[in-house]
């Protein structure tokens, strides 16, 4: 079979998941040529991932795509993100979690976010994303290949893909290569980095159904609809996810091998309480793991998402880690193809990522092993005082061992870079981070908080093309501005008149990255500007030891 030559984009992408797309857009949308490759045809075979983080959101805002989300997601927008425990959908409730967020109202997000997290299908989302990454110039999306191999030389990676419909071989020549491909990825496995952690901690199988009656017995019940319904019916403790909010629903049950479809059915008329009317459109088998590899990188190749780290569904963190993960290698690798970073900026890619991954891979599998306490009870179903008494201490565990995966906006919006020579550390002790509670902070490494503006922007608005550097009193920026430009940094000054955000940003001089994170923070102008920004883009000191 004969090999053609191909013309390079800068960055090959493989795999075009929820990251894989997430990154094409995010260097898309940086003026990075990206090339992505699939070896699917774009077809979406399941709901799953459906919990989409505020700080994902924010990053779709950017994008410009936050908006036709909520408006095209399955559930409808006025759905509400509310979580039920009950003994059976037709049974007893024992304890409620709703936060008054919609996919159209952010509810208790609303003060510290212009996006509060929404419930979007796989269904939506996918193609939304993929719709995002092809508006961008200079990316495209090359489904049925796939990548059998690559060799890295001193200027890029060179990719040999296979055309899966015609079989035959090309070559793709690019700067930077970048797995995305998910828990069995051969680009992970080529560079001979390994996973870390616990494997399969328990095994589950996943059902797509619909059912024209469970909306309506939902609500009868339990007094509204619900996004998540979780039982306690049965030692499998079957849990039902909303997927388009009228008739189709996920099911997921704690059990080994695979089921015959009566098991199923029974599953499904277990948890309900009632032989409703089921039809099975699809299921799958998976495992709950806590893993995180040991690198997210081999000279010019790196690993995101799955790729990189898996994790229990408990708590949503798969795809918004992932995401997390695109955000902050793309604009790293835009700057350095830009010119004006470096060998030092893309070192701080795994320094950054990885500690995340290990907090909420660690997080995911502690709301599984906190589920894995709440034990059935008949007891819960009787009518008398006993029944009622058991219910009422049922419904205090549940708030106690289940409360921070529904209310975790800590997860969604505190996570920060510790460590990093990407943020200049203050001396200043970081502010909490917990899983179900956010504190707005401008400490060196975490997301600069939220505001709006009189002309009704949100201060996140103004992040993301270059740095800027957000001046709450009179304070020159002259320093700033003129080594920036000598070093060929992309910045702005963002000045704001207001008393509560100059409160709400503690210094009078914070300096926001790319990526909306703080990179330094000042009562003053630093004595040497020039040594900050070389700091800031891997240029001050030597790159680190690569492995």
């Amino acid at each position: 079979m004969p090999e053609v030559s191909r013309s390079a984009s800068q960055v090959v992408v493989v795999g075009a998941g929820p990251v894989g797309l997430a990154l094409a857009t995010e260097l898309g949308w940086r003026g990075v040529r990206v090339t992505v490759l699939d070896q699917g045809d774009g077809t979406v075979p399941f709901p799953a991932g459906e919990a989409i983080f505020s700080r994902t959101m924010e990053h779709l805002r950017r994008w410009g795509v936050a908006a036709r989300a909520r408006l095209e997601s399955d559930p409808p927008t006025d759905y509400p993100h509310r979580f039920v425990f009950v003994t059976q959908v037709t049974g007893h409730l024992l304890a409620s979690f709703d936060y008054g967020v919609t996919n159209r109202c952010p509810g208790e997000y609303g003060g510290v976010t212009p996006e509060g997290p929404a419930f979007i299908s796989k269904f939506s989302l996918m193609p939304l994303l993929e719709r995002a990454a092809l508006s961008m110039p200079g990316v495209e999306i090359r489904r049925r290949k796939r990548a059998e191999s690559f060799a890295q030389h001193s200027s890029g990676v060179r990719v040999s893909v296979r055309d899966l419909a015609s079989d035959t071989i090309e070559t793709i020549e690019a700067e930077y290569l970048v797995g995305c491909e998910g828990a069995r990825s051969t680009i992970r496995k080529a560079l001979g980095i390994e996973f870390e952690g616990d494997f399969a901690q328990g095994n589950n199988f996943a059902v797509h159904f619909r059912a024209p009656q469970l909306l309506d017995l939902l609500v009868a019940r339990t007094g509204a609809p619900a996004a998540q319904i979780q039982t306690l019916s049965s030692e499998r403790r079957p849990y039902i996810t909303v997927v388009d909010g009228t008739d189709e629903w996920r099911l997921s049950v704690y059990v080994d091998g695979e089921p015959d479809r009566e098991d199923i059915v029974g599953w499904i008329h277990e948890a309900v309480g009632a032989p409703i009317d089921v039809e099975i459109l699809s299921a799958q088998p998976w495992s709950g793991h806590r893993v995180v590899a040991n690198s997210y990188r081999r000279g010019r190749v790196f690993l995101a998402g799955d790729s990189a780290h898996l994790l229990w569904p408990k708590g949503g963190f798969g795809a918004n880690t992932g995401i997390g993960d695109a955000v902050d290698l793309g604009w790293k690798l835009a700057a350095t193809l830009e010119g004006w970073a470096g060998p030092g900026l893309l070192d701080t890619y795994e320094i950054e990522r990885r500690p995340i991954a290990v907090r909420n891979v660690g997080e995911a599998s502690s709301n599984w092993t906190s589920d894995a306490r709440l034990a059935p009870d008949p007891t819960l179903d009787q009518t008398d005082e006993t029944g009622d008494s058991a219910r009422r201490a049922m419904g205090e565990l549940i708030h106690t061992l289940r409360g921070r995966e529904y209310r975790s906006i800590g997860v969604q919006l505190g996570y920060r870079y510790v460590d990093s020579p990407a943020c200049i550390p203050d001396g200043t002790a970081a502010p909490p981070d917990e899983p179900d509670v956010y504190v707005p902070s401008t400490w060196p490494g975490c997301r600069a908080p939220h505001a709006w503006l009189p002309d009704g922007s949100s201060l996140l608005d103004h992040f993301g093309r270059g740095y800027v550097l957000v001046v709450t009193d009179d304070a020159p920026a002259d320093g700033l501005t003129q080594s920036a430009a000598e070093r060929g940094v992309p910045f702005s000054v963002l000045r704001v008149v207001d008393p509560d955000i100059a409160r709400l940003y503690e210094r009078p001089l914070v300096l926001v990255r790319p990526d909306g994170h703080v990179a330094w923070r000042g009562w003053a102008h630093p004595a040497d500007p020039g040594a900050l920004w070389d700091r800031l883009r891997g240029t001050a000191v030597a790159a680190l030891t690569r492995k």
